[in-house]
């Protein structure tokens, strides 16, 4: 059971983090380094609770929010490296502190990460493109909105896979109904284009 647990919060960390971006990457490092919910001391993996790799992640966060700030490319590869790297450390950390593989963890980490970052890209690219074709007079203000919204739900979400693992996967699910929206809206879209042909 506690494989099954440590899979969970893997999964749910990597999630965080594609979808808060840098600032969840930083609450899951305080949390790491203050011990609580995740503990990889004793592990390969214990960096992630150490005060220099803090650091590290508040100035590769710092660089990864200047990048998010650019054209729609850098923006997008910077969230999705960040959210790659940072949720395969998670992941296997997580299942690094269990005692298992942290190759699993790893991999998944990797995989939930870019994924998910995938998917919070495009919903805040399409809303700042949005903002920007209704020329609204607050388009950063609507798109720094919606990033804050994402950071809350990516810290949401860590602190569910850190003390409650199953309930982050709702997160997946979330994520998935919102894929599935958009790609559906998508083709609505283009439905109506063939039809004015």
């Amino acid at each position: 059971m506690d494989t099954l647990l440590a899979i969970c919060q893997a999964i749910g960390l990597a999630l965080a983090v594609g979808v808060g971006g840098p600032i969840a990457a930083l609450f899951i490092t305080v949390m790491a380094c203050l011990h609580v919910g995740i503990d990889p001391r004793g592990t390969k993996w214990d960096f992630l609770g150490k005060i220099w790799f803090l650091f590290l992640v508040l100035i590769s966060s710092a660089v990864a929010l200047s990048l998010a700030r650019s054209e729609d490319g850098p923006r997008r590869i910077a969230r999705l490296g960040f959210a790659t790297v940072f949720g395969a450390i998670a992941g296997a950390a997580s299942l690094a502190e269990q005692g298992d593989s942290a190759i699993f963890g790893l991999v998944i980490g990797a995989l939930v990460g870019a994924g998910s970052g995938i998917v919070a890209t495009d919903v805040l690219i399409g809303a700042r493109r949005r903002a920007e074709l209704s020329n609204l007079e607050s388009k950063a203000s609507a798109g720094n909105t919606l990033e804050g919204i994402f950071a809350v739900a990516g810290i949401v979400i860590a602190l569910l896979a850190l003390f409650v693992p199953p309930l982050s996967l709702l997160g997946i699910v979330a994520l998935v109904v919102l894929a599935n929206g958009r790609r559906r809206k998508a083709g609505e879209k283009y439905e109506g284009l063939r039809v004015l042909r």
